[in-house]
């Protein structure tokens, strides 16, 4: 499903009026339409009357004020007329006090307003009219004071501060009502990014065929571990097997072997050369090039250390690995400042930063980049010719052609150690088995979420771990897939 900006979306209602002859005022009564009718729905949780807080524009427009009277008992106020009795009295307050063009705090009257109704919300539900009022539409961010709803109704088409945080928490469950767009122009519209769906990411799941071999579902490289670090190394091979991997070979220090051996069963090693300090050397180099051979895809970085030597030989591989490359971890810190190389490869390059990992990388305060997730992952991809995997709450997925996804799944008890080795690992498998890798991305962001809403419903968000992810992985694929 497509996510719009604030400007994209008067862009296609201009086009809808001026081009298609949409009469703007059956645009305003079907989303009136639309509104009273969640409204109703509201109403059998927080029975009373409903009352609608109108703005000067759109969301306020009389011939859509007047939908609300047809479908529920309701009255229509503007904001200089309420009073706190009308507050206390409503079952259903409708937010309809500003639209989607609106940034920066909310300040006076309005603000004063929106803290009255939020310290009422234990008495009554919220609807919000297209955005809740006092967040930005286009980067989720809320400057100031914002409404708290329990339930959006926007119109249209998604914007992206329904799933972008803070202001997600804001929005409440969401719902898109049709106003009469016609779905070609819809499906042609220009968007800023995707929020990737069941039915979507369905298709994405690699067939295997009746005759497959381990060859022929894909064999995956991982680069990977460090004294002290092994877990990284077997959680990010083992979540590749989950995924679906046929074979995983691991390279990691050689003195670190034998430690994993015994519990990584199913996994080829290959030992390398290290340092003293139990890393990856750089005597290692053309062994491990060697090892890509016949490989549909390369994990770089989990657990490799920032060892000076072990940085050297990642800035020195990146370039040369002539397979589909997922960098993790580590291996990201070791390319920071050294953006030419990213640009030198020819196969396609995954990159999966975490916040810090970013700002390194952009050389940009985390806290920027947070303040517009879809733009920095884009941007990083434009920079370093890479998919971008933006990990955090919600992954943003961006490729260097401009395709841009919004992943929808995922929970809090993701928040722990190694999740992200496992993420890593899931992408490179599904790359291995010849999934498009933009694709590959999002599809792992999505089972991964989707596996771990599953887990927690049973375990509870504490005491989740990396381990209950790997292990929900072929459940989560097999969901997805519909089997």
């Amino acid at each position: 499903m497509k996510l719009v900006t604030a400007e994209q979306m008067r862009a296609l209602d201009r086009y809808a009026i001026e081009e298609l002859g949409i009469p703007g005022l059956t645009l305003m009564e079907r989303a009136g339409e639309a509104v009273a009718s969640e409204t109703a729905r509201l109403l059998d949780a927080y029975p009373g009357m409903v009352l609608v807080l109108c703005g000067k524009g759109n969301n306020g427009g009389p011939d859509a004020r007047a939908n609300y009277d047809r479908a529920v008992e309701a009255r229509v106020t503007i904001l200089s007329e309420v009073t706190d009795a009308d507050l206390r009295e409503a079952g259903v307050i409708v937010d309809a006090l500003l639209g989607t063009g609106v940034s920066g705090a909310v300040r006076g009257e309005l603000a004063s307003l929106i803290e009255r109704v939020n310290a009422l919300r234990a008495g009554c539900g919220v609807l919000a009219v297209d955005v809740p009022s006092g967040v930005e539409t286009n980067t989720g961010q809320v400057p100031g004071t914002a409404m708290r709803a329990e339930l959006t109704v926007t119109m249209g088409l998604p914007k992206p501060c329904l799933l972008l945080y803070p202001a997600a928490e804001f929005a409440g469950e969401w719902a898109v009502a049709d106003i009469g767009f016609p779905p070609e122009v819809v499906d042609g519209w220009n968007a800023v990014a995707e929020m990737t769906e069941l039915e979507q990411v369905s298709e994405w799941v690699p067939a295997r065929r009746p005759t497959a071999h381990k060859m022929d579902v894909g064999a995956v490289l991982v680069i990977a571990g460090s004294f002290g670090m092994t877990g990284a190394a077997a959680m990010a091979a083992t979540a590749a097997y989950r995924a679906g991997a046929g074979l995983v070979r691991l390279a990691l220090p050689a003195s670190l072997t034998a430690a994993l051996n015994a519990q990584l069963t199913e996994v080829v090693f290959r030992p390398m050369s290290e340092t003293r300090a139990g890393t990856l050397s750089f005597h290692g180099f053309q062994r491990l090039l060697d090892e890509v051979e016949g490989t549909r895809a390369v994990l770089l970085g989990p657990g490799l250390s920032r060892h000076p030597a072990t940085a050297h030989l990642i800035r020195r591989l990146v370039p040369l690995i002539h397979a589909p490359l997922v960098v993790d971890a580590d291996a990201l810190t070791a390319m920071v400042g050294h953006d030419r190389l990213w640009r030198q490869r020819e196969k396609p390059t995954v990159i999966t930063p975490h916040p810090g990992e970013m700002s390194r990388l952009l050389g940009q305060p985390a806290t920027v980049l947070e303040e517009d997730r879809i733009a920095a992952a884009k941007e990083a991809a434009r920079r370093f010719n890479a998919t971008v995997v933006f990990k955090g709450s919600p992954v943003v997925i961006a490729a260097p052609d401009g395709r841009t996804f919004v992943n929808p799944t995922g929970t809090p008890a993701l928040a722990v150690v190694g999740t992200g080795d496992v993420l890593a690992g899931m992408i490179a498998a599904l790359i291995a088995q010849r999934v498009e890798v933009a694709h590959a991305a999002a599809l792992a962001c999505f089972t991964g979420g989707l596996a771990a809403q599953r887990m927690t419903a049973q375990l509870g968000l504490r005491g989740f771990t990396a381990l209950d992810l790997i292990a929900a992985i072929p459940h989560g694929l097999a969901e997805v897939a519909g089997e």
